[in-house]
């Protein structure tokens, strides 16, 4: 080291290593930092970063806001019981409702928007007040949406935002004092979209992006109407792709840490060039920055069946599978490193029955594609038109074979799967059904996606309401989803059968019913709602 220190050659290469570091450096104070985040940063100073980062985010929100708009749904109680004041009286900001008490259950952990303070003594006058009997109309849920055709009026939003209501209004402003009417042109309650058309003057659409480009760190904005708090704004990243729920059968979700919460249901979740890449729809309610969206591709391959026909039709096998595990795969002999779905059932008269397919085989790919999971076959299967034909491979007895399947339209529903019509008929429907609500048997091994304790079906009382029709009968009485119906007129109602016998069976205009409820600590209650024919 003492010689290198003698040598005159050291330091004048150490000046010349010295002069091109601090030239480099002046050069990149001009220019910029090497990596330039969101093509936002121009400057090499923190402070500079953090106003560039601001000023972006500022810009941005300034950019989406005028598209997304906060909606309002109204209903007019026909319940009967000391329960209705308690239901529409203790709602607010942070507070609990229990009307639609499955509809919250499903946010949390599923998709609902908390309403806020929803007390009849205390409506505005401004609120639309109800035409002919039955008295004033309360607010039934807040929720948002978003702008997707400024010359159409087309509007975006959870299927579960409106579901149940009579009257739908949006505000386009925060401090519009006037909700514009708004009419529900397109349901889709599998993937939870529904399709708003408004008559109003210059509306604002935003961009829809794709979904599929969005990486897994990338910067995201989310506006909403959380908990009433209008047009608010909240950031975050992209968390994770992918992710899947057992409720939501028609894809995987995208997540993201920007602040979500009830009333954001409905939203758009943004990039940083405002497009919009999915729908806000679930939290979940045990941590906090964890939400969820559906993906605005899978939205977009239904847009065009909720605008012209206003529902959606999907391809249909007729199978209830499980995801192969390597205890299955051992039991079966099957190589553990095979990944495929194992058929426990089939619906009578559907395409897999009619193809021959059978318990116990396992599906590996459909026209081509790996099967990795029962939600993966749902979507790959519902995303075929219908009466187009799929190739199905699938292991039986651990040697691969292969069936062409031509797919049937996919019950909605509450429905079951049978087969296809003959020509020139219609399916029957049920009188439940010609009622505008849907039905189906609870396990304790389904009781949770309809918020009802496992423990709570001790009982005989196994029906419960899966799905209420828009300005029908049902939905205008009060009947809300997760309901488990006791009886009707007295009779015990113990299955689907008892139920549709014992309204065909009553001719009167009006029948009474006995409900059963939840609230959210599990706590049950029972309440009675008149079923006007």
């Amino acid at each position: 080291m003492k010689r290198l220190l003698r040598n005159p050659m050291f330091f004048a290469s150490l000046a010349v290593l010295c002069a091109f570091g601090l030239g480099f450096g002046l050069a990149r104070q001009e220019s910029g930092p090497l990596v330039e985040p969101l093509g936002l940063v121009k400057h090499a100073s923190s402070v500079a970063y953090a106003q560039t980062l601001e000023r972006g985010y500022a810009d941005l929100a300034k950019k989406v806001m005028p598209g997304v708009v906060n909606i309002s749904t109204y209903v007019r109680p026909k319940m009967m019981g000391p329960q209705f004041g308690q239901q529409f009286g203790q709602m607010g900001p942070g507070g609990r409702g229990d009307l639609f008490q499955k509809f919250f259950e499903d946010f949390f952990g599923g998709r609902m928007p908390m309403p806020r303070d929803m007390r009849p003594q205390d409506e505005d006058e401004s609120e639309p007040q109800p035409k002919g009997k039955g008295g004033r109309k309360v607010q039934m849920a807040l929720g948002t949406g978003f702008i997707i055709d400024e010359k159409e009026g087309l509007i975006l939003t959870n299927h579960h935002v409106i579901q149940g209501s009579e009257e739908v209004r949006v505000q386009f402003k925060e401090d519009d004092s006037e909700h514009a009417p708004a009419e529900v042109i397109g349901r889709d309650p599998e993937l939870d979209v529904a399709l708003l058309k408004v008559k109003n003057g210059k509306l604002t659409a935003l961009p829809l992006g794709d979904s599929d480009q969005v990486e897994v760190g990338e910067y995201v904005l989310a506006v909403g109407n959380p908990l009433g708090y209008g047009h608010t704004v909240s950031h975050g990243i992209l968390s994770a792709k992918g992710r899947i729920n057992p409720e939501f059968r028609m894809g995987k979700y995208l997540q993201t840490d920007a602040s979500i919460n009830p009333g954001n249901s409905g939203g758009p979740l943004l990039n940083m060039k405002g497009e919009v890449i999915g729908i806000n729809n679930a939290i979940d309610a045990r941590a906090q920055g964890i939400g969820f969206a559906i993906p605005i591709n899978l939205v977009k391959s239904i847009l065009g069946q909720l605008k012209s026909k206003g529902s959606v039709s999907r391809g249909f096998l007729g199978v209830s599978v499980g995801d192969l595990t390597p205890e299955l795969a051992e039991q079966m002999k099957i190589n553990p490193k095979v990944r495929g779905v194992v058929i426990s059932d089939l619906t009578p008269g559907a395409p897999a029955m009619g193809a021959g397919l059978r318990p116990y085989d396992v599906i590996i790919s459909v026209n081509g594609e790996k099967v990795e999971s029962a939600q993966d076959l749902t979507a790959k299967i519902t995303s075929i038109a219908v009466g187009d034909k799929a190739k199905i491979a699938f292991l039986r007895g651990g040697k691969e074979q292969q069936v062409t399947v031509q797919v049937s339209e996919r019950p909605l529903l509450g429905q079951d799967g049978g087969g296809k019509p003959g020509k020139g008929s219609k399916p029957a429907r049920s009188t439940y059904e010609e009622l505008g609500f849907r039905v189906g048997e609870v396990t304790p091994a389904n009781s949770r996606q309809y918020g009802i304790p496992a423990e709570a079906l001790k009982g005989k009382a196994r029906v419960v309401v899966t799905d209420l029709e828009y300005g029908k009968p049902a939905a205008e009485s009060g009947l809300a989803r997760g309901d488990l119906i006791l009886d009707i007129a007295g009779e015990a109602v113990e299955n689907v059968a008892d139920l549709d016998r014992i309204l065909k069976r009553l001719k009167d205009k009006s029948v009474m019913m006995r409900v059963k409820r939840f609230d959210m600590a599990g706590n049950e209650f029972v309440v009675l709602v008149v079923l006007s024919r």
